[in-house]
C-alpha cells in the first residue's frame, strides 16, 4: 500500500488533531475506533506515526531505526493488528518521541492549555494562576474553596493574596510548593525538572525530605539530582512570558530550539551537534515565531528544511 493513499491521508490527518496541542478525550476516542477498523488503518496509522517519530533521530541513529523498521516488518498480521491497536490506545497515555501530542492525563486534566495558549484563571478568591503553553494541571478542593494544584506539566505563575486564607500548595513530580498570602512565585515542570522561582512573598520548597525558603529574586528547583541550593534568579527572564516574549542570554541554541517548540505547532528538529552548541543572545516575541527558522539560516548558516505538519528540520 502506498503512503499516498486514502487510508495514509486519513492517518495523516489523525496524527494532525493529535499533535494540534488541542486533542479531546472525544478525539482519542474516535481515533482508537477508525484504528481499530481493519489492520489496513492500524497499518497506516503505523507507518505514518513512526515516520514523524523517526524524524528527530533519522541523522544519529539511522541504522538503528532500519532495523527496528525490519522487526515490525517481521510481524504477523494478527500481532500486527493487536499490536497496532493496543498502541493506538496507549498513543495519548505517555508522550510521543518528539512531544508531538499531549498524554492523556494532560488531556483528562482539570485545567489545560494548547500549544501556544495562555490562560489566567482564578481558583478561588485571593488564588489566581496564569497557565504558560502546554500546561496541565488538576485542582484539589476543601469545603468548596481551591487549596491546592497537581501542577502535571508546564508552567504558571501563582498569586496568593490576602483573599485566601491558609497555605496553598502545588504538587509537581513529588515535591511540594507551599505559598502563603502575599505570594507571588513561577512554577515550570518539564523533562522531569521542577524549577520555582520567587517574585515576591516567602515560599517554601520541599522535596525528598528536604526544603528551602524563597524570597524575591530567588529561584531552586528539584529532580533526579534533588533539590538545588537557593541561587538568585533573573526574574526578568523567568516571567518574560508573560509579556508574550522569550529572553535568551547566553543560551545553547539547543535549548532555544527546545523552548520555542513548547510554543509552536509541529516541531523544529536540531540535527547538527555544533550548532546545537551555539550560545544565543536573544529576544523572540511569540506573535513572530514563524520567522524563526528563516532567523536561524540568517543567524548561523544553517541549512533548513520544512516538511508538513509544521516540522522544521536544521542542520
Amino acid at each position: 500500500m502506498g503512503h499516498d493513499s486514502a487510508l495514509h491521508r486519513e492517518a495523516r490527518d489523525w496524527l494532525l488533531v493529535l499533535t494540534s496541542g488541542r486533542a479531546t478525550t472525544d478525539d482519542a476516542s474516535g481515533f482508537k475506533q477508525w484504528c481499530a477498523q481493519s489492520t489496513a488503518h492500524a497499518q497506516a496509522f503505523a507507518e505514518t506515526r513512526l515516520l514523524w517519530e523517526n524524524l528527530g533521530t533519522a541523522a544519529r541513529h539511522q541504522r538503528e531505526q532500519e532495523q527496528t523498521v525490519a522487526k515490525r516488518a517481521r510481524m504477523s498480521r494478527r500481532a500486527f493488528l493487536g499490536g497496532a491497536v493496543a498502541a493506538s490506545a496507549a498513543l495519548l497515555v505517555a508522550r510521543s518521541p518528539l512531544n508531538l501530542w499531549p498524554s492523556l492525563p494532560d488531556v483528562m486534566a482539570d485545567y489545560r492549555t494548547a500549544t501556544g495558549e495562555q490562560r489566567q484563571i482564578e481558583l478561588s478568591p485571593g488564588v489566581v494562576v496564569e497557565m504558560n503553553t502546554q500546561t496541565a494541571m488538576n485542582v484539589r478542593m476543601s469545603e468548596g474553596r481551591a487549596v491546592g494544584i497537581e501542577l502535571l506539566t508546564g508552567e504558571i505563575q501563582l498569586q496568593v493574596s490576602g483573599g485566601h486564607a491558609g497555605i496553598f500548595e502545588v504538587n509537581a513530580l513529588q515535591g511540594g510548593i507551599h505559598a502563603a498570602s502575599g505570594t507571588l512565585c513561577n512554577v515550570r515542570c518539564l523533562d522531569g525538572r521542577v524549577q520555582v522561582t520567587g517574585l515576591d512573598g516567602n515560599i517554601r520548597v520541599a522535596y525528598q525530605g528536604r526544603s528551602e525558603q524563597l524570597g524575591r529574586a530567588q529561584q531552586t528547583g528539584y529532580g533526579s539530582e534533588g533539590l538545588s541550593p537557593v541561587a538568585p534568579a533573573d526574574t526578568e527572564e523567568a516571567i518574560a512570558w508573560r509579556r508574550r516574549v522569550l529572553v535568551f542570554d547566553n543560551r545553547p541554541l539547543s535549548d532555544v530550539i527546545a523552548e520555542i517548540n513548547r510554543y509552536r505547532p509541529g516541531k523544529i528538529i536540531l540535527t547538527n551537534d555544533e550548532l546545537a552548541s551555539r550560545k544565543v543572545h536573544a529576544q523572540v516575541s511569540l506573535n513572530q515565531l514563524g520567522d524563526v527558522a528563516s532567523l536561524i539560516h540568517q543567524a548561523f548558516g544553517a541549512s533548513v528544511r520544512s516538511l508538513p505538519g509544521g516540522i522544521v528540520l536544521v542542520s
